[in-house]
């Protein structure tokens, strides 16, 4: 590997996962040098999202033991590295520090977690590096909407916490925003006319925006249902856009490069439908995937998050359990995760990297 050039050697390691990436900096100090280097992180980032036969997308759950799901695998038929046991981030007892909390936003392998005491801390995964913030002014038990985003024209991340405007009683919204390099947090104002968000809910990044969902007052029998978007570089919100169909329950996740909508149509019986979008704001980009009975799905009230996986598998959280669906062959496969906390757990997609918190 030495008699190679240095741009060879560096285009064959952003191939490798970030596990053995990091094993291999003990090979030497010139490759300690690389595999650090901030440069290094986002090629290798860069690669997870633009080759489409990586597989780097993983699901963490907020189980006890804490897990990392490889659904990709699972939809493989691969068990033996469908479930990967996790360490509580930065503590030798779990509770002192992680307890099993929820998910506040995932970006670029770095997830922001809320502990039952109240710690917003910022963890990734695949290198176990952690961050403990400083408190925000907002109480994260209230209707807030949140999510963590990259803004790319300063080389930075941020946390954004948003109230609801049935929260504030006005048109006006309150976002606070964190930024990693600067470690505070900010207030700015934010309107949204005649819209309300979805309530305590954790957004999602996509092309440079914190996407929620929300309603928008029609004067119709029902209210629009939306997607309001808030741009990270600008930190204002945009306009928002109506979903594909009005939905009595939605959920957001990113499949790839495009945008996943997965919405019930009724609050019981009816269909569940799949949306996929690869353009924000184009109203024709929406293109539906399939139509099954929720039935199916053994979806209820409580059901969480959902995803989609190359083969066209939904991936279904529900509260103790996690299932894959087919839709075309009406197959689906039970997930058995070890959990001796609370049953309704928490859940969030990343991506592995090796994106650090210095």
């Amino acid at each position: 590997m030495s008699r190679l050039p240095q741009e060879i050697i560096v285009d064959i390691l952003t191939y490798l996962p970030a596990k053995s990436l990091i094993r291999f900096k003990c090979v030497c100090r010139s490759w300690r040098s690389l595999i650090s280097d901030p440069q290094f992180a986002k090629l290798h980032l860069k690669r997870a999202y633009e080759d489409e036969n990586m597989n780097r997308q993983r699901l963490l759950v907020a189980t006890d033991p804490l897990y990392s799901v490889d659904f990709e695998a699972a939809s493989d038929g691969d068990n033996g590295n469908t479930l990967v046991k996790l360490p509580y981030p930065n503590a030798e007892s779990h509770n002192d520090f992680f307890a099993v909390g929820l998910f506040l936003g995932s970006c670029d392998g770095i997830v922001c977690i809320l502990n039952e005491v109240d710690n917003v801390v910022l963890w990734n995964p695949s290198t176990r590096e952690s961050k403990k913030l400083p408190g925000p002014s907002s109480s994260l038990h209230k209707d807030f909407s949140t999510g963590l985003g990259y803004d790319s024209s300063t080389d930075d991340y941020k946390m954004v916490i948003a109230s609801s405007a049935t929260a504030t009683g006005s048109d006006q919204i309150m976002v606070e925003v964190f930024t990693l390099k600067t470690n505070t947090w900010r207030t700015v104002q934010g309107s949204l006319s005649g819209i309300t968000l979805g309530g305590r809910y954790e957004g999602v990044f996509w092309n440079g925006a914190l996407l929620w969902l929300g309603k928008q007052e029609s004067g119709a029998a029902h209210d629009l249902d939306v997607i309001v978007p808030f741009d990270i570089e600008e930190e204002k919100f945009m306009e928002a856009v109506p979903l594909p169909n009005h939905f009595y329950t939605a959920f957001l996740s990113i499949s790839g490069n495009c945008l996943c909508v997965f919405g019930r149509l009724q609050p019981s019986g009816s269909y569940f439908e799949a949306w996929l979008a690869s353009e924000y704001g184009v109203k024709t980009s929406w293109k539906r995937l399939f139509a099954v009975p929720v039935d199916k799905l053994y979806l209820d009230c409580y059901s969480t998050e959902m995803w989609l996986t190359k083969k066209g598998e939904v991936l279904v959280g529900c509260p103790g359990k996690l299932t894959l669906y087919h839709p075309v062959e009406d197959a689906r496969k039970l997930l058995e995760v070890e959990n001796d906390g609370d049953p309704f757990y928490d859940s969030a997609i990343y991506t592995e990297s090796l994106v650090s918190l210095c």
